[in-house]
């Protein structure tokens, strides 16, 4: 039986700075960041949200990337 493994770097949570964040995720193209998040999040999230559209749009509806989360500028599993 073969095995496959899958490393990824470690993103600290706990840095109230930069904490991790989901911005958007599979279902709707609307923001997942929480009210009381910061400004800059919301920011994130409405051009990551933009950037989804242009890419549904330039690929005539065969491809976009959904599900960005992160911390700090590290997008992850997107």
């Amino acid at each position: 039986m073969e095995k496959a493994f899958l490393v990824e770097e470690w993103i600290a949570s706990d840095d109230s700075e930069q904490p991790f964040i989901k911005y958007m995720g599979n279902r709707f193209p609307e923001s997942c960041v929480p009210p009381t998040a910061h400004a800059e999040a919301h920011n994130i999230a409405e051009f990551l949200i933009f950037a989804q559209h242009v890419q549904y749009e330039k690929s005539g509806g065969m491809v976009f990337t959904s599900d960005y989360q992160g911390a700090g500028n590290i997008l992850t599993d997107p």
